[in-house]
């Protein structure tokens, strides 16, 4: 078992184990690590989830509503409040003059899209650099084109072009490098990615975001390098 097949059945089930996963852990540190991290983090959920809720909670949300909204969106409103305090999280402010979340890793999860995007940039990426692989590109425009993206003409060119594992099996893979650095993006085809969701960990930042035909994963070494090259790439 290599490790994109151990970070798949990871990602799929992070309780399980499988006779070639305890092989594949017991040879490769780096998943070792990752399983490590998974399992700290379902600790501090279990822990989480024992904090008694707040007397009469529902009830002082619901009061702080200036406008009528139906019962179930309020509680998921404040579900996911809660869940960016407790985990961290800040605001920041995008060039339609809306505001969205910035979260950090313990908020999501280790097996989230977005967050797993980010360890497995950190962790394999430079290796598959070193090895040099190149992918279909053929696959590559077909893979844009569901997802309504396009790559520059000019100031962007293709450093690798592979393979990586995402929630509905494989997604492409894709190493720009652009005049703000090296970014990476990662296209889901067919499978949506849920709500749009930018996240912080190990000192990157990553983009998730539904797209036409499923959705795409930006990895960069900030938040506005991310906001950019999206915005390129639309």
């Amino acid at each position: 078992m290599n490790c994109f097949e151990f970070r798949k059945l990871l990602l799929a089930d992070p309780r399980a184990r499988t006779s070639g996963q305890d092989r594949h852990l017991a040879e490769c540190p780096a998943c070792a690590n990752v399983a490590r991290e998974m399992e700290n983090l379902e600790a501090r959920v279990h822990d989480a989830m024992r904090v008694p809720v707040p007397e009469a909670l529902a009830e002082r949300v619901l009061l702080r509503q200036k406008t009528r909204v139906p019962a179930l969106r309020v509680w998921a409103l404040a579900a996911s409040l809660v869940a960016a305090i407790g985990a961290g999280a800040y605001f920041y402010r995008t060039a339609g003059n809306t505001e969205e979340p910035m979260l950090v890793a313990a908020t999501l999860g280790q097996n989230h899209p977005a967050v797993a995007a980010i360890a497995y940039v950190v962790d394999h990426e430079p290796q598959l650099l070193r090895e040099g692989r190149s992918g279909d590109p053929a696959v590559m425009r077909s893979a844009l084109v569901k997802l309504g993206l396009k790559l520059p003409a000019n100031g962007v060119t293709v450093r690798y072009l592979g393979k990586c594992p995402v929630p509905s099996g494989t997604g492409e893979h894709i190493v720009l490098q652009t005049a703000l650095g090296q970014v990476t993006l990662i296209l889901v085809p067919n499978h949506p990615l849920g709500p749009r969701v930018t996240v912080m960990d190990r000192q990157m930042t990553a983009l998730a975001s539904p797209a036409r035909l499923g959705g795409y994963i930006l990895v960069a070494d900030s938040l506005d390098h991310v906001r950019r090259i999206e915005k390129m790439l639309m």
